[in-house]
């Protein structure tokens, strides 16, 4: 409060900066896709294609829950995964077991983001930019490998299957609770929609008002501000490191996308409604993706 009250025009323009990425990049790309994946699960869309699919023998054991919350996460960016994952959970398509191992790897930067921001502020070579992107991915791979191994090894098959008894039940009253007409559904949808993109709002102004008064107000050296910058909010901390021109760029940006910044975090936190200790299983596994996805760049160069 007092660090507001003596820099005003410095948070002023720190929560403007904010709003306007916002305005400018988050509303108009995530707004459609938040409407268009609210509205197939509101409508059971999953659940009949996964009925479907299960009638035939080699498909009986393919999650259609898991893998539309997989796309989603990858190509529409931070925090549609995660999102995606609580709405699935809430209407009860998604177990307890199956919502653990998606926790770990299916909240990702979309391939926009990377391709068209990160990347270019790199400013790197076509090979270099290959390499950047198998660490990146490589990063999320192992991830989920290590997300599979590590739900095998905590829970028991037979506690799996009442759990998925428990939430099919579960499904099929919160399923018929939301039945509506479609414009009832799609203006619920919307609501929604709004909210979260509100949050998000909310979330980038705080924190740009934050950067700006570490920038202005603590005498802390150039570079170690950057890391902190990149910690607080990965866009602007990209756009920090990358301006430096500092020999190790690529390795900061690769952990700073593969983090996400404690910016995306909280709105992660708030969007996908998650417990105390699903926040410190999420952080885990976001700082283990980045040390891969730095470490895999490593290797790659050598």
């Amino acid at each position: 409060m007092a660090a507001i009250l003596i820099h005003p025009d410095v948070c002023v323009s720190g929560a403007a900066s904010g709003l306007m990425i916002w305005f400018d990049s988050v509303l108009p790309s995530l707004f459609p896709f938040m409407v268009l994946t609210g509205l197939m699960i509101r409508m059971n869309l999953l659940n009949v294609l996964t009925n479907q699919l299960h009638r035939h023998p080699r498909f009986r054991h393919l999650s259609v829950a898991s893998f539309f919350a997989l796309v989603v996460g990858l190509l529409c960016g931070y925090p549609m995964g995660i999102k995606t994952i609580n709405e699935l959970k809430n209407t009860g398509q998604l177990s307890r077991k199956e919502t653990f191992r998606l926790l770990a790897f299916v909240n990702q930067p979309g391939p926009m983001f990377v391709l068209g921001y990160a990347l270019p502020l790199c400013q790197m070579t076509e090979k270099q930019n290959l390499r950047f992107l198998l660490a990146f991915y490589g990063g999320i791979a192992l991830t989920a490998v290590c997300s599979f191994a590590a739900s095998a090894l905590f829970s028991s098959q037979k506690a799996s299957v009442r759990i998925q008894t428990a939430n099919t039940e579960n499904s099929s009253s919160q399923v018929h609770q939301k039945n509506g007409s479609f414009l009832q559904l799609f203006e619920e949808t919307i609501l929604s929609s709004m909210v979260t993109l509100t949050k998000i709002g909310g979330y980038m102004m705080l924190f740009s008002l934050i950067t700006a008064l570490m920038k202005d107000i603590f005498p802390i050296h150039p570079g170690f501000l950057q890391l902190i910058n990149g910690i607080l909010e990965m866009t602007s901390g990209i756009a920090a490191i990358t301006s430096s021109g500092h020999m190790h760029t690529p390795y900061f940006v690769l952990a700073f996308i593969s983090f996400g910044g404690l910016c995306v975090t909280a709105q992660s936190f708030s969007l996908g409604d998650l417990k105390v200790n699903e926040q410190l299983t999420y952080l885990f596994w976001k700082i283990l993706q980045s040390i891969f996805a730095v470490y895999l760049y490593y290797l790659i160069n050598l």
